[in-house]
């Protein structure tokens, strides 16, 4: 990558994007280290990084929850970019680009709702949270499901990246409505990872092909 690069519009997206997913992974990191009492991987929810005070022992929690929040707000910011580019890789067929229209319109809206469960803490404010939270993981899935349907009718696409989508977006579905032992910490956390590597893997796409057509 280089500064020429980043002339392009659309491969700026991608660099924004990628940006965006890695911050969200250092600050939650970093927020898990200063969580009062300390902060289990498998036990403790993400949403537990943005409480105002710690469930288990009531102490205060403001550095882990500022850097959830910030990095809440700075990764709904960045898939902004990255949901208009990724409609430009289906413009040259019909179907496909209003199926690409319609998921990036669902994943945009998931953006700011990602923004405000960071905001609302779960303490505090949990009904707003917990359906803030809900809807963004639901928009979220959607805009994959119908982006894995596009990518079906796409033939430079490979089929695991629909294979791909079709697999995470069934699961994030099944998280949601608390399908068998779906609902905990660790399944949390494999479907957040989940969609920042699916995001990624689009962003090399796009990357690749946007290089070609230079």
């Amino acid at each position: 990558m280089t500064l020429e690069n980043l002339r392009s519009w659309k491969k700026l997206s991608c660099v924004i994007a990628v940006l965006g997913g890695l911050q969200f992974i250092i600050l939650t990191l970093i927020a898990m280290f200063f969580y009062p009492g300390g902060y289990s991987f498998v036990d403790h929810y993400f949403s537990n990084l943005g409480t105002t005070i710690t469930v288990e022992n009531y102490k205060p929690n403001t550095i882990s929850r500022t850097l959830f929040v910030i990095a809440c707000i700075l990764v709904g910011i960045s898939l902004i970019p990255f949901w208009i580019v990724i409609t430009t890789m289906f413009a040259d067929e019909e179907i496909s680009r209003y199926l690409s229209y319609f998921g990036s319109l669902l994943g945009i809206i998931a953006s700011p709702l990602l923004m405000l469960a960071g905001i609302f803490p779960g303490d505090k404010s949990y009904a707003i949270h917990a359906l803030t939270a809900r809807y963004f993981f639901l928009f979220f899935a959607s805009a994959i499901l119908i982006y894995s349907i596009a990518i079906l009718l796409k033939s430079d696409y490979n089929i695991i990246y629909a294979l791909v989508g079709f697999g995470l977006s069934i699961l994030i579905v099944l998280y949601i409505y608390r399908a068998f032992i779906l609902i905990n910490p660790l399944m949390q956390k494999i479907i957040v990872y989940g969609l920042i590597t699916w995001s990624g893997i689009q962003v090399v796409h796009i990357w690749k092909t946007v290089s070609s057509e230079e």
